[in-house]
């Protein structure tokens, strides 16, 4: 190939690694992201609800989608979480979430979690059920208002956020 076959290749990879990793949650007014990448028996709405520094109880939604493979699923939170909790809201069906990673960012650290340390940072509630095998959490059927199936962090989590992101 030509000299210039080869620098249009280049320009077209380097503007496109650019312009799909220039856009995030922390190139604009949040302060913290959450990034998970699951896989979903069903499409639906998923919540973060999180207690900030300020003392605040914070919201932040993100779709879910059903699709063959993993899907990353974003989460821009305004303020550092102290603590947070993932709901599957606006679903009266079970759902299967099998969660692949887990990413916490802050503007200067951030802490991965791997599909197999996941159970390990999250208790799941009464109305959630944790399958070891597959490593996939069984959101149970609610009422469209209740609130009982969710994830919370366990305390281990807790600590090492503060620690390893400095909160």
């Amino acid at each position: 190939m030509k000299l210039q076959h080869y620098l249009f290749v280049i320009f077209f990879f380097t503007l496109f690694a650019f312009s799909s990793c220039v856009e995030n949650c922390l190139d604009h007014e949040s302060m913290f992201r959450i990034r998970l990448e699951l896989e979903s028996s069903k499409s639906g709405l998923l919540t973060v609800k999180y207690n900030s520094k300020s003392g605040k109880n914070l919201v932040a939604k993100s779709e879910i989608v059903n699709t063959e493979g993993s899907q990353f699923v974003e989460f821009c939170l305004e303020e550092e979480p102290l603590d947070f909790k993932v709901y599957i809201t606006e679903s009266v069906e079970k759902v299967d979430l099998k969660v692949m990673s887990l990413l916490l960012e802050n503007r200067n650290r951030q802490m991965f979690v791997e599909q197999e340390m996941f159970y390990l940072y999250f208790i799941n509630s009464k109305d959630v059920q944790y399958n070891k095998k597959t490593n996939t959490y069984i959101f149970n059927p609610h009422k469209v208002d209740e609130e009982n199936s969710y994830l919370g962090l366990r305390e281990s989590l807790k600590k090492r956020l503060v620690k390893r992101l400095q909160l």
